[in-house]
This record gives C-alpha cells, structure tokens and sequence, in this order.
C-alpha cells in the first residue's frame, strides 16, 4: 500500500493519539477549565504528533510488529529528545518550572499513547504496510 492509501489511518492514529494525551493531561493537572483544555490541547497535540511521530512510524512499521517493546522504547526517546529540544528552542535556558521529572512523565506519556494507538490502528492483518 502507499502513503496515500495509509493517510488516513495515520491521521486516524494522531487524532486518537491527540486526544487520548488530552485525557492523560487532564488527570495529571485537573483543573476546573478542563472541558476548554480538552479541546485545546487535542488541536495542539495533533502538530507534535505530526510532525515527530509519523515519520517515526513510517520507518518503525516497514516491518511492523504489534506492542513492540523496541518500538515503544524508540517513541519515548524520539518524544523526550523531542519536547527537549522545543523546550530550549523557545529560549528557555535554564531548568523547566516542574523540573526535568515532570517533563520526562509528559514525554513518556505521549509516547506510550503514540505506541499504543499505533499498535492497535496500524498493525493488523487486513492492512499490510509495505
């Protein structure tokens, strides 16, 4: 199958990605404006998941391979080097407000939620990648 073919069951993986993430924030930080941040970040969410997490997964699933530990360890360091390095892109220089602990709990968090869509959406039989 191509990449056209495939779109939009990697858009369907970012959307599902996207909102399950909103879900995790929410619980982690509850706040009284959680209907309003749950829509937010679901649009937010989407450009992360984009632009870092499909590409990784067009290469991870050239041979795919169902609840990959290999894959979900790839994610996680592809999301921590990844919201580190838009961290200090913003011009923050010195150690984040949360510390490092809660910055690492998010990236895991958006990785393991990556992984685990990707396992379910794109890895079955009926839609062979490549």
């Amino acid at each position: 199958m191509t990449f056209k073919e495939l779109l939009p069951y990697h858009a369907l993986t970012v959307i599902s990605s996207s909102v399950s993430y909103s879900i995790f924030l929410i619980i982690i930080e509850p706040s009284y404006r959680a209907v309003i941040a749950f829509f937010l970040i679901s649009l937010i969410t989407i450009i992360p998941y984009s632009v870092a997490a499909v590409p990784l997964q067009l290469f991870l699933n050239k041979s795919p391979k169902k609840f990959s530990i290999l894959y979900l360890c790839t994610y996680s360091v592809v999301a921590i080097l990844f919201l580190y390095i838009f961290y200090k892109l913003q011009g923050n220089w010195s150690d984040p407000i949360g510390g490092y602990g809660k910055m690492f709990v998010f990236a895991v968090g958006a990785a393991i939620i990556y992984w685990f869509w990707d396992s379910v959406i794109m890895n079955k039989k009926e839609y062979p990648y490549y």
